[in-house]
Order: structure tokens, then C-alpha cells, then sequence
């Protein structure tokens, strides 16, 4: 039996931490995770991402404690980072190149073009935002949202 590989957006990534629609899937994903039945990937770049839509979620009211949140994302990050269960991509030159090629193709932000970039090496692509989700789907990946 083969390890399944799946790539998380911003979107994705953030349902794993605030009850929204779809938290359920993302919290099932990270089981599987923990059990060793699926790796997860995501960039380095997601991380700051993270930290932005916290903040905005925190001065919204929408949660009380952004920076704790945020902690409780690093520390399970860093752990299923050192179980092997979780690749960070970097934010390389290659990486860079990649993505502002799908920015004049596609139109999309940067941040959008950096996802599908970071994304290639990946059996899968979860996002919540379906823009990005149809021109990943459009490049290739085998998107499920």
C-alpha cells in the first residue's frame, strides 16, 4: 500500500485550526496523517499566510487569540515535520520562477501562482478557494476540495 501525498493551501490549512465549513475533511486528512496513512505538504510560504489570516480572523472577532492559534499551527507543524509526515516546500528561486510564469498566464496573485508551483510533486491539492482550485485543476493537479 502506497503513502498518499496531498498538498494543503492556505484554505485548507486553516480550516485544521478555526471551525469553518470543511474542518471536518481537513480534521479526518490530519488522522490519517497522524496514523501514518497520508503525508501532507505544504510551502513554507503558507506559514506566513497563516499567521495573516489569523490576524484578520482575530480583528474581525471571529477568534479571541490569534497568536495562540498560530502556535498550536507551528507546533504540529514541527511535529509532523520531524515524524516525516509533512514537507515544507521552500520558497526557491525555481519555486519563484514557476509561479510568476502561471501569474502571466492565469492572472492570478502570486501568492495563488506559488501554491500550484509548490504543489507539482503531490498525488493531490486541497483548497477551499475555487478559483485557485479550477486553475490548479486546469495545470494538472488532481485537485479535491
Amino acid at each position: 500500500m502506497s503513502v498518499q501525498s496531498v498538498y494543503l493551501d492556505t484554505s485548507a490549512i486553516v480550516k485544521r485550526y478555526i471551525l469553518e465549513e470543511g474542518s471536518d475533511k481537513i480534521d479526518e486528512l490530519y488522522r490519517e496523517v497522524h496514523a501514518g496513512k497520508t503525508k501532507l505538504a505544504f510551502s513554507v510560504w503558507n506559514i506566513g499566510e497563516v499567521a495573516v489570516v489569523l490576524d484578520k480572523y482575530e480583528k474581525r472577532g471571529i477568534v479571541k487569540n490569534a497568536k495562540a492559534i498560530f502556535e498550536k499551527f507551528l507546533g504540529e507543524t514541527r511535529l509532523l515535520t520531524k515524524l516525516g509526515q509533512l514537507k515544507l516546500i521552500p520558497l526557491n528561486f525555481r519555486v519563484l520562477i514557476q509561479a510568476i510564469g502561471y501569474v502571466f498566464k492565469h492572472g492570478i496573485y502570486i501568492a495563488d501562482a506559488i501554491q500550484i508551483a509548490s504543489a507539482k510533486d503531490f498525488e493531490g491539492f486541497i483548497s477551499y478557494d475555487r478559483e485557485l482550485a479550477r486553475i490548479a485543476s486546469m495545470e494538472g493537479l488532481k485537485v479535491d476540495v
